[in-house]
Parts: C-alpha cells; structure tokens; sequence
C-alpha cells in the first residue's frame, strides 16, 4: 500500500514518508510535557526582559533542547507591529538606547547621539514621539516621515537631532531583519545526535540548508495557528526532503509574528514536538510581553 519499505533485504521494515504522513493525520496525539520542561519554558514568559527578539531566541533555544533537534526561528511582520510607547534613554557611552513597545513585545535599538543634549530633551522628545506615532504601525512610522514631518512643522525643530537618528536607527534595524531575512537557528550540531546524519556529507547538506535564508524562507511559506508538518517530498529543499519539520506561528491580533520550526529525521517523536510548540505558542499567545517590559528608572534600563 506504499506505508512502509525495506532499507534492504534482510532488514525490518520502515515507515514511507506516506506512512509517516499517515501517522501524523490520522494517529498522532499529544502527549503530557513534563513539569519540569513546562516550568522552563513558562520561566522565559516570566521574566522581566519584554524585548521580543531576544524572547523569541530564547525559546527556540529551549525548543531545541527539549526535543533535542535544531529550531530554526523566523521573526516576521516587524513593519507591522503598532506602536505603543516609544522611550529613549541617554546612555554613557554618547549612545541612546531606543525602546518601543508594541502590541506584541517590545522592540530595542541603539542610536548615535551628536553633541551634549539635556536629559529633559530626552523625556519630552519621548513624550512627543509617542504622541505622535502611538496606534501606528513601524512601517508607517517610516515609510511617511516627510508626511508627519511637514504635519508636524515647528514642534519638530526641538526635536530634530533626535527625530532624524531616530528614524535612521529604525531603518538600519529593519534594513538588517530584511537583509538575513528574520532568521535565527539554534541548536544546528545537535542534528549530528541521529544516525541519519552520521554521514558527513548528507549531514552537510542539512546543516547548510538549514543556515540558509533563502531555503528556510521556503519551509516557513504560509501561516498557521496550529503545529504543521512537511515530511520527505513535501519538503521543497531537496537537501532536507530526507527529514521531516514541524511549524508553528506566534500570531498577534491576527498578524503573524514570528515562526518557529523543528527540523529532524522522519522517525523523530512528532507527539512530543508537537506539544512543545503547542505549548509554546500557547505560552505566547496567553502572555501581554509588555507587562514584563522594562519600567525601571533610566539607571536600571542603563
């Protein structure tokens, strides 16, 4: 029936990338994650840090270590993140730290600063920003400056020095998602773990693949609310249609944020790796990041 095949003559037989396919439609169910694994990820949510990059990489580490395969993360829809504050800080170093909340984390940058300028520059110039860009996406923000900056007129020249590196700071970061295209992999050698991968040149090629944009581009293709798998053949890189990879996207007010997928042989536990992305997601979905978001003085956020 095509649901199973022999490696070779005196060999048992294995599941065809169908009877995988089988299994994960018809027969897989979740399974209990163990307290312990639960905590670990729910510490993460926890904590003060509300940076959503720096969230998201975290968790695609755990996930790695969890299912003991590598997680490949792909930040996505940062130009359509809203914004909710904007707050700049002065820092010793002649830089400026730049913290935006959005309505799914909150995004951090640096800026050069030119010359000395008043603390309560900072504060107003804040204030100001934050009025003036507060319910607005990132992209607009960026993409119509010559619109807000002839709507704002005079009320700009106090903050000009500011405005203007501002602006250049926000497109340099999303100059730089673009240029790497949001991805992040986590725990790549881990793969090396499978004797499917004992070969050093099919081992390679994975690995490649996997630190590969544009490949990994192709997998995250489509959004999902739910755990999906792509195994064998419906993998569109042929370097990886030996493996099997579990998706799942973290979605805020129906945009999709940020993908995280598993990649591993065909035989890996999917009832496991489906419940941990589950989870994760879950974890995501129930949590405002912004209530964890820094709101010390200007001497903790330094």
């Amino acid at each position: 029936m095509g649901y199973l095949r022999q490696l070779h003559t005196s060999s048992g037989r294995v599941p065809t990338d169908k009877g995988y396919r089988y299994f994960v439609d018809y027969i897989l169910k979740d399974v209990p994650m163990k307290k312990e694994t639960l905590d670990e990820i729910h510490e993460i949510f926890t904590r003060r840090t509300g940076y959503l990059g720096d969230v998201v990489n975290e968790i695609a580490d755990v996930v790695s270590k969890i299912t003991n395969y590598p997680a490949v993360v792909k930040l996505k829809g940062l130009e359509k993140l809203v914004i909710r504050n904007i707050k700049i800080v002065p820092l010793l170093t002649g830089q400026a730290l730049i913290l935006i909340e959005t309505n799914s984390g909150v995004i951090h940058n640096f800026m050069d600063v030119a010359g000395k300028i008043p603390s309560q520059t900072y504060v107003d110039a804040s204030n100001f920003l934050t009025s003036t860009f507060g319910n607005q996406t990132l992209s607009d923000m960026v993409q119509n400056i010559e619109q807000y900056r002839s709507k704002m007129g005079q009320e700009l020249l106090e903050f000009s020095s500011i405005f203007d590196r501002l602006i250049d700071s926000l497109k340099s970061l999303c100059d730089k998602v673009e240029q790497n295209k949001g991805f992040s992999a986590k725990g790549e050698l881990k793969l090396l773990n499978s004797p499917e991968y004992k070969d050093v040149d099919k081992a390679k090629r994975v690995l490649n693949a996997i630190n590969n944009p544009d490949d990994m581009e192709q997998i995250f293709e489509g959004e999902t609310q739910d755990v999906s798998f792509k195994i064998g053949k419906e993998i569109p890189i042929e370097d990886l249609q030996d493996c099997a990879i579990a998706c799942a996207d973290y979605v805020v007010d129906g945009e999709s944020v940020a993908s995280i997928g598993i990649i591993g042989p065909q035989r890996m536990d999917y009832a496991k790796i489906a419940s941990a992305l589950k989870f994760v997601v879950g974890e995501f979905a129930n949590l405002n990041l912004l209530k964890n978001s820094p709101k010390g003085d200007d001497n903790d956020e330094k």
